[in-house]
């Protein structure tokens, strides 16, 4: 057994404990200092008790394996690997957040009402975050195994990152688990019997679909306060979702979009095949369902009764949660006409000897033409009028709309007007803005790049990029020639100017990530005038010091409208 570890240990000659973190059963994380990079990381190891644990530290290995194969914004990097003294610590980027099992079990102390359920935006942020992680992890061949909100954590700055590989297991490339030797015995689930999807439960392949289910859970859970399943013991809770699907959100949280609901419900089907195919599918359903999308209202199938028509959310307001109350104008009453006695009336005479007075033969032959001038002189009225302005003919009854001439639409070519550098925590705002007009030339030989940095994140600037402003707002594909590697990049879009702040853009659009240099295609599905690539991680470059090696290169860019 190896002694505990105490502050000011120095690892890998470089790395300076502070002090713990967390722990758990088999690990523990410290607070470190990197002296080389002048920063501060986090540095996870196996407790001494379990250092000696071959299948312990099989374990630990296998998730170092799986982060280094891994690069995303919403998946917590790793920096570095260390194998000391017969132990092996993985580094990592520190959180100065916590987790979102943390958060909601201070919300639920706080809001014992509501039992700290989370407001549908925050969980589809979260729920797209993890959604986007996972598309990643499942592209490299990984399942996670573990979505739970204790491996779910929140930044300071508010992104959503995925934790906690300890479980995760390769597959074969087309979706099922390879099958080499687990961990444990066949006949222990791996995983917390809380949010395990049903093909783990019973042992079956798993393809990425099971984190699908899982991170389903986790948003039930977000939106309602509880689980959909509990039990008396774990095997009670894991066998539940086996025999029943979940409680209909709807009518747990009536204020919550039905669109959202049934989304989440599609997450937690039973059998693999009808839920969604990847996490790409999840974060877009997500956010339809909050924008109130046409496309996320399609009920889920196999709540409760199996109902597959229509679903008692149609017709609610997306964003309100409600049936929304229709005002109806009131009917004007038709005109009556008199109503006529058909018995003849006697002709009141004061001398009762006369007879009755006779009708005028001449007036007799005279009605019909009478009556023709008096219809062709209200034919040449309604003509008159009609030639005298455009107002529809006055039906009774109804109720008149002034005509609104139709908004003339914009079928001109989308084009490139301007590139520009975006350097908003930078001291002038921009980076090296003379090299811009190389990104449009059309010549891979000339470039734009960044200056040299220390940290392939960029430091406290945290990103920068380049800002393309578009003849008229228009959502499209943007490709981009990336000339280092590897890197990652956000796009955002804005239809009002250009923001003086990366949070002023708002939820990004899209992401993109590679490990090698070359063109990447990033699609814009959110239209805009001005269009942010925003670089969050950059490669290293001979050019550059070995004190600063790490420069962003970019050949060209361009915008192809949808």
């Amino acid at each position: 057994m190896v002694a505990p570890l105490e502050p000011q240990t120095l690892i890998g000659n470089r790395y300076e404990l502070q002090r713990s973190l967390a722990h758990g059963g088999m690990a523990e994380v410290w607070l470190a200092f990197d002296q080389q990079l002048n920063r501060l990381v986090a540095i996870k190891l196996l407790r001494s008790h379990t250092v000696d644990d071959p299948v312990v530290a099989e374990r630990f290995q296998r998730e170092a394996h799986a982060l280094a194969r891994l690069a995303h914004p919403n998946i917590v990097m790793i920096y570095d690997i260390v194998e000391e003294n017969h132990r092996l610590y993985v580094v990592m980027k520190y959180l100065a957040g916590k987790s979102l099992r943390e958060t909601l079990d201070e919300n639920r102390v706080r809001n014992p009402s509501s039992k700290g359920a989370l407001s549908p935006e925050l969980t589809v942020h979260i729920g797209r975050s993890i959604a986007f992680a996972l598309k990643h992890t499942h592209d490299n061949n990984i399942v996670h195994r573990d979505i739970k909100p204790g491996n779910i954590m929140i930044d300071a700055d508010g992104s959503i990152l995925l934790a906690d590989f300890g479980i995760a297991k390769d597959t074969d490339g087309e979706g099922s688990t390879v099958d080499t030797p687990d961990l444990t015995n066949d006949n222990i689930m791996m995983g917390t019997a809380k949010y395990l999807s049903p093909e783990l439960v019973q042992g079956r392949s798993l393809t990425g679909r099971a984190d699908i289910y899982s991170l389903g859970l986790v948003l039930y859970e977000c939106l309602s306060g509880d689980v959909p399943f509990n039990g008396a013991n774990d095997q009670a809770i894991a066998i539940g979702r086996l025999q029943r699907d979940p409680t209909p959100l709807n009518t747990l949280c009536p204020h919550v979009p039905f669109a959202l609901t049934a989304v989440i419900h599609k997450m937690l089907q039973r059998r693999p095949e009808h839920r969604y195919e990847n996490g790409a599918d999840v974060a877009m359903a997500l956010q339809a369902s909050l924008a109130g999308s046409p496309d996320a209202q399609t009920p889920a199938v196999g709540l409760g009764n199996g109902r597959t028509g229509p679903s008692p959310g149609a017709g609610r307001d997306p964003l309100m949660g409600q049936k929304q109350t229709q005002i109806i104008a009131p009917k004007e009453e038709p005109r009556r006409e008199p109503v006529r006695d058909p018995t003849p009336k006697k002709t009141a005479n004061v001398d009762k000897g006369l007879p009755a007075p006779r009708r005028s033969s001449t007036l007799r032959s005279l009605a019909p033409a009478i009556i023709l001038v008096a219809i062709a002189a209200v034919m040449v009225v309604f003509l008159w009028r009609g030639l005298r302005d455009t107002k529809a003919p006055v039906i009774p009854g109804q109720a008149q709309e002034t005509p609104i001439a139709a908004a003339p639409v914009d079928t001109s070519p989308v084009t490139v007007v301007s590139l520009k550098s975006y350097d908003p925590n930078g001291d002038d705002k921009s980076e090296n803005e003379a090299m811009v007009g190389a990104l449009s030339d059309n010549n891979p030989q000339t470039v734009w790049t960044t200056v040299c940095y220390g940290d392939k994140y960029f430091g406290s600037k945290r990103g920068l990029g380049i800002v393309m402003q578009l003849s008229r707002s228009s959502a499209g594909q943007m490709t981009v020639d990336m000339g280092s590697a590897p890197w990652s990049a956000e796009v955002f879009s804005s239809d009002a100017g250009i923001p003086d702040s990366i949070k002023g853009w708002g939820p990004r659009v899209t992401n993109g990530y590679a490990t090698q240099e070359g063109v990447a295609t990033l699609n814009v599905s959110t239209s805009g005038t001005y269009i942010l690539l925003l670089l969050r991680e950059i490669g290293s470059s001979p050019s550059c010091s070995t004190s600063n090696p790490f420069k962003g290169v970019i050949r060209d860019i361009g915008f192809t409208a949808s």
